[in-house]
């Protein structure tokens, strides 16, 4: 433990000069004093050992701690008797003073220094900073705790001690105002409603510690400083600083294919992805996203969210999304998702979305008819990551349930109705195990029951987003289990290297009348990547082997980064 030495320092009694050498921490010694709190350093060093040095020797001496050196007269010549090893002293009574807001069985309870305890210098540290933390809780940011006295005993063996804590508890703190700065373009009250302060309301150390994790996930900001308190006019305020960042994005990439031969025509590929995540400084949302990897497959997606509907913490998006698959068939849906944000790492969401599936003309799926689904679903999810895209510590969980009717007409001209169940799991651990070296675990599912499920119902596994080392939804199925593993080397606050493992459950259930077999397999998939923070956004990029897979086929993921 990091500490302060100070050797021999003299102090008498009659003629006996005892020279006491010191090692205390410098967490330790301010309290000892009852001059400072406990986020400032003790610097007047003279005044400390005045006040401590005539307990300390008597408690060196009954503690074996301490060499006793005879002054003789004019002459400096000393005889040091070496200092005997003796078992720590044993807590006699522990005495609070001062304390009126928590009571002492309250105190006693946050402490380990009690009475029968061996004492320990390191052990009472922690018990001052509990004490401030709960002080810190019940609105108290400013109170002190000291080490009034250390008494000892040598009537009893192993000695006993005696110590008593002053406690000056200072004035409540309340928080009147809350100030920002630095937000040129979000509105002020955007800011202020993700406090979740109100005004009058008692100091919480915890509830003020989270207002910067809370706005830096709104990722409007490119720095949110810690809050600060201050005093004025006798009333107590909240400081704010952030710094605004870039909200809006437009990438793309387009290409043209040109005809392969007379008979067909060329046509564009590409992606391009917009978003506006804090629209005019209110907090709304806005994206889309189109892609055509190939001739036959494109998908469009739209998404809009409205926050904090009638100034309560829920969230309202809608969105549309369309899905062209091997000029099969077309499969196109609507959703609306109400969000309750229930504390400061909780979520609670409830989804209705309406499905239709539309048959190319001319094809050659066996089962596949045209049909519409209508199903409502609810998730949770629980988030205490201390960064979306890097990072450090923190769990992610999100379980969901949704079911609905499915109705579509069979070749025969029979109606059909067929209740289906999805279930998705999702959890994310994170850890730093070194300095810069980060662990991150994520494990998915995902199960889809039905009596009548055709190809376009079915779950898609492979790709950068899941399963890596396979082509984009290379598997189709009916439940998927997937683990990624990754050991990440930070290199900057959003950009780290990275080694993977991912590993990989597929299972399909069969449906003879829609030619489907039933199908189980194992898959694993491993690589090294990277990821950056660029002007353009986060971009990630990984060279990943699946199985059985040679050096030359492995496959290049490359795009965007969401959240992992």
């Amino acid at each position: 433990m990091a500490g302060i030495r100070s050797d021999f320092l003299p102090h008498r009694f009659g003629s006996i000069l005892f020279s006491i050498r010191i090692a205390m921490t410098r967490h330790l010694l301010p309290y000892s004093l009852c001059l400072m709190q406990r986020t400032q350093p003790y610097r007047d060093w003279s005044a400390m050992f005045s006040r401590i040095a005539g307990p300390l020797v008597l408690f060196a001496l009954l503690t074996g701690l301490v060499s006793a050196q005879q002054h003789t007269g004019g002459t400096d010549t000393r005889t040091a008797t070496p200092a005997v090893a003796m078992d720590p002293p044993v807590i006699d009574e522990l005495h609070f003073e001062g304390n009126t807001v928590l009571e002492e069985e309250e105190l006693l309870r946050l402490v380990d220094s009690r009475p029968g305890a061996p004492f320990s210098e390191q052990v009472l540290t922690r018990d001052i900073e509990r004490i401030l933390t709960a002080y810190d809780r019940s609105g108290y940011p400013f109170a002190e705790v000291r080490v009034e006295d250390l008494v000892p005993s040598a009537e009893a063996e192993p000695p006993t001690l005696t110590i008593r804590l002053g406690i000056s508890e200072g004035l409540p703190f309340r928080i009147m105002e809350v100030m920002v700065e630095g937000n040129t373009l979000t509105h002020t009250d955007v800011i202020l409603r993700e406090t979740r302060i109100e005004k009058g309301e008692l100091y919480d150390a915890e509830k003020v510690n989270d207002i910067r994790r809370r706005l830096e996930r709104l990722e409007y900001f490119s720095r949110v400083d810690n809050p600060q308190l201050y005093m004025r006019d006798s009333s107590g305020g909240l400081l704010l600083r952030v710094a605004e960042g870039n909200t809006n994005r437009f990438d793309g990439v387009i290409g043209y294919q040109p005809a392969q031969n007379s008979d067909e025509d060329g046509y564009l590929t590409g992606l391009v992805d917009v978003s506006f995540r804090n629209l005019f400084g209110t907090g709304r949302q806005l994206a889309a996203h189109w892609e055509r990897a190939t001739r036959d497959i494109s998908q469009l997606e739209l998404h809009y969210l409205e926050p904090w509907v009638l100034s309560l913490p829920l969230n309202i998006g809608i969105g549309f999304f369309q899905r062209q698959q091997d000029s099969a068939y077309v499969r196109r849906s609507i959703d609306a998702q109400l969000r309750l944000m229930a504390g400061s790492s909780v979520e609670v969401g409830a989804l209705l979305r309406s499905t239709t599936v539309i048959p190319s003309v001319g094809n050659t799926l066996s089962g596949l008819t045209r049909s519409s689904t209508l199903e409502a679903g609810i998730d949770l999810r629980i988030d205490t990551r201390d960064d979306l895209y890097h990072p450090l510590s923190g769990i992610m969980l999100r379980n969901a349930y949704s079911g609905g009717s499915k109705r579509f007409e069979r070749s025969t001209g029979e109606e059909v109705s067929d209740f289906i169940q999805r279930i998705e799991v999702d959890a994310a651990w994170y850890q730093e195990l070194l300095p810069r070296t980060i662990l991150a675990l994520a494990l998915h599912g995902r199960e889809l029951n039905g009596d009548e499920l055709d190809i376009s119902d079915l779950y898609r596994l492979g790709g950068a987003r899941s399963l890596r080392g396979y082509r984009e939804e290379q598997f189709v199925g009916t439940r998927f289990a997937w683990l990624n593993t990754e050991l990440r080397y930070s290199l900057g606050r959003r950009t780290f290297a990275f080694v993977f493992f991912d590993f990989g459950y597929i299972y399909q259930s069969p449906d003879y009348t829609r030619d489907r077999e039933e199908l189980t397999a194992w898959r694993n998939g491993y690589g090294l990547g990277g990821q950056i923070e660029t002007g353009l956004g986060i971009m990630g990029v990984s060279y990943a082997l699946g199985q059985g897979d040679g050096f030359s086929d492995g496959k290049i993921h490359f795009g965007l980064v969401n959240a992992f």
